[in-house]
């Protein structure tokens, strides 16, 4: 009886430790991102505007990012990223008169999705027949709201997690709910973290991601930071945020450039620059640290462990003012009034972008 007992506990103490939910037993892994043009989409206002095409174009796209997590799953990618709304919805958000005839809704909100549900079902099912976790962005419906949700799914094709994401360009505002939650999740191979869009460019946000143990922050997007066509060596935000935290950073962008992964020190890993609907991948070995040559700085401060360094020596006692809700900047704005909450304005700017009679003619 006495055997028995230990060896359960044997087998037991292994599942803790080498599950992903509970340790780390594998540092070395393969990264993906996909890089991926987008499909056509509808125009309501446009005049060959086919409200009957919204849907099926919309799941011609979605199932052509599914595609490519295939060919990242029979790379033998560990992870693989999405970019930013893998529906390709998001341009709908402006529309804010034009609704979906099906449910009565505006169209945008009408295109959301429960998670789970069917599209995320397609995900799972990848990612359990290939054995990877994968991060995959959605525009998600919950509780009558709607979010910009990257939903992460483990190596069995489980939802472990899901990042709504928390600072919304003044656009998405209109019709998008914020999430709060900055959560990071542990792998069995490293601790990784979402940063959606415009999120990479709060400093503040990567910092709490790095604080919190993660590894690498993936940055699904609809916004480039390289120069056009260029390399990711152009990139200066994501170089900064990758050297700051000494984290991995990996963006993802629809497009043929913008796409890959950087090392902690800011360099790029791997890119496809020019090339369409590919996967990048690099293998990492996330045992590895960011650590100074010079033994000299080595013995002044008694370690060699750079990133040790850096956050050994904070001082968040002195840092309350990134936390002040009304600092003095905002008194240089305080006659600045954005369109968040206000329909009125939002329906006005809507009517006077390009999208109005005069640039619809312009274009034919």
């Amino acid at each position: 009886m006495r055997i028995k007992f230990n060896f359960i506990s044997i087998v037991i103490f292994l599942f803790f430790v080498t599950h992903p939910l509970f340790g780390q037993h594998n540092k070395t892994a393969k990264i993906a991102v996909i890089q991926a043009s987008a499909k056509p989409n509808q125009d309501p206002f446009m005049d060959n505007y086919d409200v009957s095409k919204v849907r099926p174009q919309m799941m011609d796209h979605f199932n052509k990012l599914l595609g490519l997590f295939e060919k990242a799953g029979q790379m033998g990618a560990d992870l693989v990223c999405g970019p930013e709304d893998m529906q390709h919805i998001g341009s709908y958000g402006l529309y804010l008169n034009t609704k979906d005839p099906e449910t009565g809704k505006i169209l945008a909100d009408a295109l959301a999705v429960t998670v789970p549900g069917t599209l995320t079902d397609k995900v799972a099912s990848i990612a359990k027949k290939y054995k990877m976790y994968i991060i995959a962005p959605i525009y998600e419906a919950a509780d009558g709201k709607v979010y910009n949700t990257a939903v992460i799914f483990d190596r069995q094709g489980m939802i472990v997690g899901r990042h709504r994401k928390t600072v919304l360009p003044i656009m998405e505002t209109w019709l998008v709910s914020v999430g709060d939650e900055y959560e990071v999740y542990k792998t069995d191979f490293a601790t990784i973290a979402v940063a959606t869009c415009w999120e990479i460019s709060y400093p503040e946000i990567s910092t709490i991601y790095a604080l919190k143990g993660a590894d690498i922050i993936f940055n699904p997007t609809m916004a480039p930071d390289n120069k056009p066509g260029k390399s990711l060596d152009t990139a200066p935000m994501f170089i900064t945020r990758a050297r700051d935290n000494g984290v991995y950073i990996a963006p993802v962008v629809l497009g043929s450039s913008g796409n890959g992964i950087l090392d902690f020190n800011g360099n790029v890993l791997a890119e496809a620059v020019g090339k369409e609907d590919v996967v990048i991948m690099a293998e990492i070995d996330f045992a590895k640290e960011k650590t100074s040559d010079s033994k000299w700085w080595e013995t002044i401060n008694g370690t060699n462990n750079l990133n040790a360094m850096h956050f050994k020596s904070r001082r968040p006692e002195t840092y309350k003012m990134l936390t002040d809700t009304n600092p003095p900047i905002l008194e240089k704005y305080r006659d600045i009034h954005l369109t968040t909450g206000d329909r009125e304005r939002q329906l006005k700017a809507v009517r006077e972008v390009d999208y109005g009679p005069k640039i619809k003619t312009e274009k034919k």
